[in-house]
């Protein structure tokens, strides 16, 4: 039970914090262009595009440092736990090394493409203290796998939102007092290693025999470690190519001006996706504890439970983007961009697609088999980008997402969940019928019927109108799936971890129900070995 309610609390500030960063970016990026100006401004997003791209050194090491630390927690292993964590820090440290040459090179560069001497020191200046802020806080990372692993995402969270608002007001305290985008620099890295401090603190409460000693990195280790990043770094940059290839396919062969208009519908889109993921992208480390502690048929029964809660979720989004999706985007854009809602409906339906499978993804990965995932997603991104340059030439914006739909169907309505139910020795009819079918099917008819009988004759002129059709309708699918998807003993675990009934009684276990066709591959691997 403390581990559903910590899993609930860190996913509800997760959404909060995302809430938190998408209303500071809107009100904050047109004070520092007004009080900065297009030309400084400009100079800025160029050092983020820079430091974006040190993301990549991650080498999906954190995923890794989670999967290991959970695995040890839940077998009780202090010691391995604390192996991965100080391998992960001293090997960041090195990668921390290489971004400060990275940096000083790209400084040396600067003139090159920056003609104006005065810019150049500028550029300089605010690229020293961002490139040496990113490479003393690149061992941090390595807390953040370890917090996420003790299932404390409520700790990340609630720090990210603190050091999100500190930040927020300390550039424009310094702005202006006219510092200028050496603010931005100073109150970024300062708050950055903040946040990396109270990291270390927090972990050092909760994490037993916790030190950093050099003699804990072991080269052991550390192939470990990147044995399971590797498939995590592709896994990433397929990503990538999933979806933000469709920018570069509308603009090379239909038009720049095209690529406006396909950013409005992806745009709702990826927010959708951003949704989703701080909603349910946190399920993996548990997967690992529950490995760990060889808890085979409750992985069974979270993997089943998590999946209702990720359609019950998703479906109901996925209906108003498609329902009042034109209508949002006439008030919000204008006519004249109504050419971006039939992309819009498509791109949410894959991330539809790709949403209601992130339990699924989370297993792979709790239990080392997310190779799987590595190459299907790596296939369903190459065969995303050859569709949709075929499809645009045919039918516009609207082929180019349809590049995108197609392959997404098919690796996570098909592909990827008969994977993981054979993986995890679920019962494929239990899912796709019982758990997939069914909240599906209640969620669907729950926003179609409504909508139909009621709100469809409801004019809806403005953004508020909108908005208060859309909320009335997601709280009907909310408790249709809470009375018709969840049975009673899940309803029980729910309210027991949203309230807190401490003297409600306690449910029986819902996993003793869930159908097995057959133990999982981990599961037989562990009895063979024991």
């Amino acid at each position: 039970m403390e581990e559903i309610r910590r899993v609930v609390r860190g996913s509800s500030l997760r959404v909060v914090g995302l809430a938190a960063n998408t209303l500071v970016g809107f009100f904050f990026i047109p004070f520092l262009v007004h009080n900065l100006g297009d030309r400084v401004y400009g100079f800025w997003a160029i050092i983020a595009t820079i430091l974006g791209y040190y993301g990549l050194l991650d080498l999906g090491i954190v995923a890794a440092v989670q999967f290991l630390v959970a695995k040890a927690l839940g077998e009780r292993n202090a010691a391995a736990a604390n192996r991965a964590i100080a391998t992960a820090f001293y090997s960041f440290a090195v990668l921390g090394i290489v971004i400060l040459l990275i940096t000083a090179a790209v400084a040396w560069f600067a003139p090159h493409f920056i003609a104006d001497h005065r810019d150049v020191v500028m550029f300089r200046q605010v690229l020293v203290i961002m490139g040496v802020g990113a490479a003393i806080g690149f061992p941090g990372r390595a807390f953040i796998g370890a917090l996420s692993a003790h299932l404390r995402w409520d700790i990340i969270a609630s720090t990210g939102m603190a050091v999100l608002l500190l930040r927020a007001g300390s550039i424009i305290v310094l702005i202006k007092l006219g510092w200028g985008i050496v603010a931005l620099a100073v109150a970024t890295v300062f708050t950055d290693a903040l946040a990396y401090g109270v990291y270390f603190v927090v972990l050092r409460r909760i994490q037993d025999q916790f030190h950093l000693s050099l003699s804990l990195a072991k080269i052991s280790v550390l192939k470990e470690v990147l044995s399971y990043s590797a498939y995590s770094l592709i896994l990433k940059i397929s990503e990538q190519l999933r979806f933000y290839i469709d920018v570069l396919v509308v603009s090379g062969l239909i038009g720049v001006s095209a690529v406006t208009h396909y950013s409005v519908g992806s745009r709702l889109a990826l927010s959708f996706r951003d949704l989703l993921i701080a909603i349910l992208g946190i399920l993996s480390p548990w997967f690992s504890v529950m490995l760990g502690n060889r808890e085979y048929q409750k992985m069974r029964w979270l993997l089943a439970f998590s999946t209702k809660v990720s359609v019950t979720i998703s479906m109901p989004i996925v209906m108003c983007l498609t329902l009042y999706g034109r209508g949002f985007i006439e008030a919000w854009m204008g006519k004249e961009y109504l050419d971006a809602y039939w992309p819009l409906v498509l791109l949410s339906w894959s991330v539809f697609f790709v949403g209601v499978q992130l339990p699924s993804s989370a297993y792979l990965y709790g239990v080392f088999k997310h190779r799987f995932l590595a190459y299907t997603g790596l296939v369903e991104s190459l065969t995303n980008a050859g569709l949709s340059i075929y499809l645009a030439h045919h039918y516009g914006l609207v082929g180019v997402a349809m590049g995108t739909i197609i392959p997404s169907m098919a690796v996570c309505l098909v592909v990827e969940p008969v994977y993981a139910c054979r993986q995890a020795g679920l019962s494929i009819k239990e899912f796709y019928v019982r758990i997939y079918g069914r909240a599906a099917g209640v969620t669907l008819v729950a926003m179609l019927g409504p909508w139909l009988l009621v709100f469809r004759f409801l004019a809806r002129p403005t953004l508020f109108h909108l908005g208060a059709h859309v909320f009335c309708q997601l709280v009907i699918a909310a408790a249709a799936g809470y009375w018709f998807v969840m049975d009673k003993d899940e309803r029980s675990h729910l309210e027991r971890a949203l309230f807190r009934r401490i003297g409600a009684p306690k449910p029986a276990a819902p996993y003793e129900s869930v159908t097995v066709c057959s133990p999982g591959p981990a599961e037989t691997l562990r009895s063979e070995g024991s």
